[in-house]
């Protein structure tokens, strides 16, 4: 079966805004986010990027993130799809 997410690095984090136009129409996984007290994304390393939130779980690639050197996690929704559900964003969480 065709992966449909794949793997990225960056040297330094991006901010929010960066990540939404590198990675319009996409889902990703950020670590080492750093928040704001409202939750939201200020900057943060992209690690995967996939067409549906957690694209990969089952391949066990995000297993290596959940780390203490990882913290914190992110996923940040940019895809198109129209819906309700499409247009729900993970902001954050602690033990993801």
């Amino acid at each position: 079966m065709k992966k449909t997410y794949k793997l990225v690095t960056h040297k330094k984090p991006l901010s929010e805004n960066e990540i939404e136009k590198k990675y319009d129409g996409y889902w990703v996984y950020v670590v080492k986010a750093k928040l704001s007290e409202t939750g939201s994304i200020i900057e943060g390393y992209p690690v995967v990027v996939g067409l549906v939130p957690y694209d990969g779980v089952e391949d066990g690639i995000y297993d290596k993130y959940k780390t203490d050197k990882y913290a914190e996690r992110v996923g940040i929704s940019l895809c198109h799809n129209t819906g309700f559900i499409s247009s729900l964003r993970i902001l954050g969480e602690a033990n993801a």
